[in-house]
């Protein structure tokens, strides 16, 4: 049977225009029965509102979706869910789903996000306001509120509104929770206040929540994908600046799955950062030379990521310096311009590695889509073979460019690589900020891909003792689905 390629905008409403997020049904079993769970925690006296989010796989960009690579990722079934309803007494709840016994809450008054003169407060107004168990979940229903108000998404807040919040997602694999909540939020509370959206400002939004609320210097392309992902389909982004690239439906056959290897390293979001200073250090440097010989670079747009390969190498890498002192680069050349970290003087930083993982990066995933297409278009093994090899490449270069890496992950892949294409397994990788989390796998939907991917997980329990979560599904994006009204 012929596998027909399909390249296309997802179903999702336009990024140039906007639309009302109400009323449209909320996906499958699953689903539903995670929005039933969640309402139980809001009054059944007056109407209320959900919205589901779903989690994201990064397939491939991961981390150089900040120095403007094209990212790819698949919705996941694991999802967020969101409800919220409107209420008289100036407050804003926000209660997390149950966990154990009983639920998270935390109640503040609107004044405590909004200033005397109707402003919306800092960001600083809202951190610490959640309760003792999962506080990035509070922390990104308030922050999408009070910074959906600040974008002037959400209209300036009178009487007050009860929100909760309930997840199916890991709560530390990397799988885009903290966007999918913040995305979720957003929409439900544009239904409940009759807001139309514009999909890429709830996005940035998104972004807004993760930077300053949370201190992760993240893009946006967790959220584009919260938002405007569809089942089966691998969302290609384009970052800095964030605009869609069009999107390809994977045929029933062929699966892109996420393996949660049960752990996640303490210290990820600090290595996280580390990684993006010295890229971003890369990026002064570059600019530097390219300004300093007065010769037009044709594809330097500022994004490091867009730098060909080609140009990196013959001009730029051996000009680089392998590693560098915070205080040493400091002295000779300042901040890099990134406003979302800054160099530690004490800090020593390996520059070039860092630097040339987001060129080769954005390679990949360009080179990847070319792949996948060809596959799919003409189902061609050998095309699937060299999709699966680029996600190697990046797991690699996850570990080895940019200490991202983890003892588990490296087994996991390893384990998985073991058995090949022969047995309908093509690539795995490292997804995410890495440092634990998630696996991408590519594969089949035989028995034989199905039954040896069993074996590789069963080994890996047996030699470490951690469980390994295979990240079943494919849900649409919120704004996709849609909120519900019941």
């Amino acid at each position: 049977m012929k596998v027909e390629h399909e390249t296309k905008v997802p179903r999702s409403p336009p990024a140039a225009g906007a639309a009302r997020p109400a009323t449209t049904p909320v996906g499958d079993g699953a689903v539903a029965k995670t929005v039933a769970e969640i309402v139980k925690h809001l009054r059944d006296d007056s109407t209320r509102f959900a919205a589901v989010a779903p989690g994201r796989l990064d397939v491939m960009g991961g981390i150089a979706e900040y120095t403007g690579a094209l990212v790819l990722n698949r919705t996941l079934g694991d999802h967020v869910c969101v409800a919220v309803q409107r209420r008289p007494d100036d407050k804003v709840s926000v209660t997390t789903a149950p966990e154990g016994n009983g639920a998270a809450a935390t109640e503040i008054p609107i004044s405590r996000l909004c200033e005397s003169n109707g402003r919306m407060a800092p960001a600083e107004h809202g951190r610490g306001s959640g309760g003792s168990t999962r506080h990035d979940v509070s922390t990104c229903a308030l922050g999408g509120l009070t910074e959906g108000v600040r974008a002037g998404l959400l209209p300036l807040l009178s009487g007050g509104l009860s929100i909760c919040v309930g997840s199916t997602l890991p709560d530390a694999s990397g799988s885009g929770r903290n966007a999918a909540v913040t995305a979720a939020t957003v929409v439900a509370c544009a239904a409940a206040l009759d807001r139309a959206l514009e999909p890429l400002a709830v996005a940035a939004v998104c972004q807004r929540v993760e930077n300053e609320w949370l201190g992760a210097p993240v893009g946006m392309a967790d959220a584009v994908c919260a938002l405007l992902g569809e089942p089966n389909t691998l969302v290609q982004v384009r970052c800095e600046p964030c605009a869609l690239a069009g999107s390809i439906r994977l045929p029933d056959d062929l699966l892109l799955l996420g393996v949660d290897c049960g752990v996640t390293l303490a210290d990820a979001l600090e290595k996280y950062g580390q990684v993006r200073t010295a890229a971003f250090m890369g990026r002064a440097l570059i600019d530097r030379i390219i300004h300093h010989e007065g010769v037009k670079q044709g594809s330097w747009d500022g994004c490091l990521s867009r730098l060909s390969v080609t140009d990196y190498v013959e001009r730029f890498r051996d000009r680089i310096p392998t590693k560098m002192k915070g205080k040493d680069f400091l002295d000779r050349f300042g901040e890099t311009g990134d406003p979302l970290t800054r160099i530690d003087a004490s800090g020593v930083y390996k520059i070039r590695s860092r630097t040339e993982h987001h060129v080769y990066e954005h390679a990949r995933s360009r080179q990847f889509v070319e792949c996948l297409s060809r596959a799919i278009r003409s189902a061609d093994r050998h095309a699937l073979v060299e999709a699966g090899e680029l996600m190697y490449a990046s797991h690699w270069s996850y570990g080895q460019r940019c200490g991202l890496g983890s003892i588990e992950t490296d087994l996991l892949v390893n384990l998985i690589r073991r058995h090949g294409a022969d047995a309908d397994i093509y690539g795995a990788k490292i997804s995410g900020r890495g440092c634990g989390g998630v696996v991408a796998v590519l594969m089949k939907s035989t028995d034989q891909a199905l039954a040896a991917l069993d074996a590789a997980l069963g080994e890996y329990v047996s030699r470490t003792g951690h469980r390994a979560n295979v990240l079943r599904g494919s849900a649409p994006g919120a704004l996709v689905s849609g909120a519900q009204r019941l």
